[in-house]
């Protein structure tokens, strides 16, 4: 078929290095295969291709640039495809289809989804991602390779076998399983795969009252020591640091002489008196901080339930804020690194190092949230307000600490001594 702005020649190297770019593209079709095309762009650019029909509409069907294909190589995939569409193939179509299989092979393994598409994703939209990403790449490092459609209930079930064995707790193991399925689940929406393989596998069943650790009285008298005692440990190598510069005739720091030396004394004291998980503490801004008002606000997008809710402060969360905001240098974040100024991400170490002084065994860091919430159901109120207070998005939640309360059911007992 000659259109405009097109010739006939027989494509071979000579006659194609002799032809010319012009301001617009033309073609130059092969005298000996039917269809068989070169394409010219103004930029010099030659590229092969054949023309056919199909359905009774034309199109074009792109093999290769010169160059990269020599014309006898270009001829013989003209051929090929030709013959394809004289059997029924839309050659276009097949190749969009075998283009957007490879796209599929590349993100089909359980890694290669996780690092092209869905770590991005997750670090942009949710809380949490760095731990979610920590627990794909350690725990289900055994599937990395494996093509996704390919990991089995089976496999999964093997896995908690695996990390019951190794004492890790019931909980613990669903919540990871939960975080694969999510991944799995994000990559059938994405249309990476038709289905995920583990959708609808049961959790592991768990205890529905399971033990909260909380504080005892004397277990808290013994953390609020370890957290002095810390400090008197801070302001003592200060002190001697300070002697070391003086006599060097250097700057000296400034002096850790007040209430706080840093953030994990308050921070732990108003996790006490508020029950704010640790990633709301890390979050909390001094504009969220009514002192005026004595409460505290929790926004919905920084809160785990996703729901804004306000806390009151008691007399010590208030005294802590006062303190801490006439000592703190940042106008922003309540608790902000000490090295970097921006957001904490951990405070592992120092909060390790505080419960082994204070000899307190099994107690991490959002046991103190248990705590807050143990003394208040045991000191009488009820349990959908400390739902409120803790922001649970259903009683089933703060159903755990109903046990706490043993005399509201020793009084509904006591109604049958009535009857």
């Amino acid at each position: 078929m000659i259109v405009a702005d097109s010739m006939k020649k027989r494509l071979t190297k000579r006659t194609i290095d002799a032809l010319e770019p012009t301001n617009k593209m033309f073609k130059v079709w092969d005298t000996d295969v039917k269809g068989f095309f070169l394409r010219v762009m103004p930029s010099g650019t030659k590229t092969f291709a054949v023309f056919y029909r199909i359905d009774g509409k034309g199109r074009d069907y792109t093999i290769g640039h010169y160059g990269r294909l020599t014309p006898e190589q270009a001829s013989r995939i003209a051929k090929s495809k030709l013959a394809e569409v004289s059997a029924g193939t839309d050659i276009q179509e097949s190749k969009k289809a075998s283009v957007k299989a490879a796209e599929r092979h590349k993100y089909s393994t359980l890694k290669g989804f996780i690092e092209l598409k869905y770590a991005d994703w997750a670090l942009s939209h949710l809380r949490g991602a760095k731990e979610q990403l920590r627990v794909l790449e350690i725990d289900f490092a055994d599937y990395h390779a494996r093509p996704m459609e390919k990991i089995t209930k089976w496999d999964i079930t093997v896995w908690q076998k695996r990390a019951r064995a190794a004492g890790l707790k019931v909980t613990t193991i669903n919540r990871r399983v939960a975080i694969l399925k999510s991944v799995l689940a994000k990559a059938v929406e994405w249309d990476v795969i038709e289905n995920s393989p583990i959708a609808g596998m049961a959790r592991l069943k768990t205890d529905e009252a399971p033990h909260v650790r909380y504080l005892g009285s004397g277990e808290e008298a013994a953390l609020r020591a370890a957290l002095a005692a810390r400090q008197e440990s801070q302001r003592d190598e200060r002190n001697k640091h300070n002697s070391w510069l003086e006599k060097r005739h250097k700057q000296l720091l400034p002096d850790l002489n007040g209430v706080f030396t840093d953030y994990l004394m308050p921070m732990v004291l108003l996790a006490l008196n508020t029950g704010m998980r640790r990633g709301e503490l890390f979050k909390l801004e001094w504009q969220d901080v009514q002192l005026k008002e004595r409460n505290i606000i929790i926004h919905g997008y920084k809160s785990k339930s996703g729901s804004t809710r306000h806390i009151p402060m008691n007399d010590e969360a208030f005294q802590v804020l006062v303190t801490w905001r006439n000592i703190s240098s940042e106008d922003r974040l309540v608790f902000p690194s000490p090295q970097t100024g921006r957001e904490l991400d951990n405070i592992s170490t120092s909060w390790k190092n505080v419960i082994e002084k204070s000899g307190i065994s099994n107690f991490r860091f959002h046991d103190l949230r248990h705590t807050f919430a143990s003394k208040l159901v045991m000191a009488g109120v009820d349990l959908n307000t400390v739902r409120e207070l803790l922001g649970h998005s259903d009683l089933k939640m703060t159903l755990i600490y109903a046990h706490l309360a043993p005399e509201h059911k020793a009084a509904a007992v006591a109604m049958l001594n009535k009857i």
